[in-house]
């Protein structure tokens, strides 16, 4: 399989991680954060750019063998204090005011045109505790995953729905939110998911 539709933040452990991930959201792509100090598990596979802000970090990932060989995009927004050299194929974005356009150009390139400007808007976070949610976890399963209490999966849940119920797109259960996340983009399907036997 291929990679995915998924922007991989490789975070920092700071405020700008957050920062970074809403503006990949900004621009339509869904994002989740990577760590290279843990195993990143699912998300192998699914990333189809990585976005890092910092040349350590970046040399991390241009030499992992879980994303350098698998065809995924790499891009590092850099503040232009001191000159880089960056392993080949990767861009490099300066952090101007323009940033968020190029940023935009680079994803749109890289994985295809974003989600549909009617898509409903889910946090990086409500989508990470959902997906595991919809995909077959229990509410408590989902919760010790996140490191959450149960009320705050059901209140992502609920929240969700009723987002999506106000846009006319009727949500009872977790089948039917599986099914719209997946509409939305937020959830990408394999790739073969879609091909017929012969």
């Amino acid at each position: 399989m291929g990679p995915g539709r998924t922007v991989g933040v490789v975070v920092e452990h700071d405020l700008a991680d957050q920062a970074t991930i809403g503006v990949v959201d900004r621009c339509g792509y869904a994002a989740i954060a990577v760590n290279f100090e843990q195993p990143p598990g699912a998300a192998e596979g699914t990333v189809g750019a990585i976005l890092v802000r910092d040349l350590e970090r970046l040399e991390m990932v241009a030499t992992d063998p879980r994303y350098a060989s698998a065809g995924v995009a790499m891009v590092l927004l850099h503040s232009g204090e001191q000159e880089v050299t960056v392993p080949r194929g990767v861009t490099v974005i300066p952090a101007t005011d323009d940033a968020l356009k190029h940023l935009r150009e680079f994803l749109t390139t890289a994985l295809g045109e974003p989600h549909s400007p009617t898509a409903i808007r889910l946090s990086p976070r409500e989508r990470e505790v959902l997906t595991t949610y919809v995909l077959g976890a229990t509410v408590e399963e989902t919760a010790a995953a996140h490191f959450l209490a149960a009320s705050t999966v059901r209140t992502h849940y609920r929240r969700a729905t009723d987002r999506y119920c106000a846009a006319g797109r009727q949500v009872s259960n977790k089948t039917q939110l599986l099914l719209e996340m997946i509409a939305d983009g937020w959830i990408p399907l394999p790739e073969h998911a879609g091909a017929v036997a012969s």
